[in-house]
């Protein structure tokens, strides 16, 4: 690992909707994926002589995640994810200094593999106030 800080950081959270994740008690439900990317402090200075290669990875739920009877799925996935990044060490960075880390939806809600469900940007923009992130409805208003 190349590191001035000796942890990785993203930038983020990548969360994505599936209408029909799975199925509880005979019943179809819909769900919430989350994920992030992380990095070291590596960027194009590999040193192989001396061992130093930068490293980067992906952090995610396994399953979709569904409504508890009291949480949201994606409160839920999103929460799960910020604990087992603290545990591993991962910060998060915003990408300007005047910002925060940043709660996007899979393929900016655009990819129709992905459909977004709907109201969706304000969906995400009050989870992101949640946890202290910004998202597409907060980064709007900000710009």
């Amino acid at each position: 690992m190349i590191t001035t800080s000796g942890r990785y950081w993203a930038t983020g959270i990548t969360v994505t909707h599936q209408p029909f994740a799975g199925r509880t008690d005979g019943e179809p439900h819909s769900g919430w994926g989350a994920s992030l990317d992380y990095c070291d402090d590596g960027f194009a200075d590999d040193d192989p002589e001396k061992g130093f290669v930068s490293t980067e990875g992906t952090l995610h739920t396994r399953y979709a995640v569904r409504d508890s009877t009291t949480r949201s799925g994606l409160s839920i996935a999103v929460d799960n994810l910020l604990a087992d990044a603290k545990r591993l060490g991962i910060q998060f960075n915003p990408c300007s200094p005047d910002s925060a880390p940043f709660l996007y939806y899979r393929g900016d809600g655009e990819n129709s593999e992905f459909p977004p469900p709907d109201g969706w940007r304000q969906t995400l923009a009050t989870e992101a106030a949640r946890i202290g992130f910004v998202s597409y409805e907060t980064h709007t208003a900000d710009a």
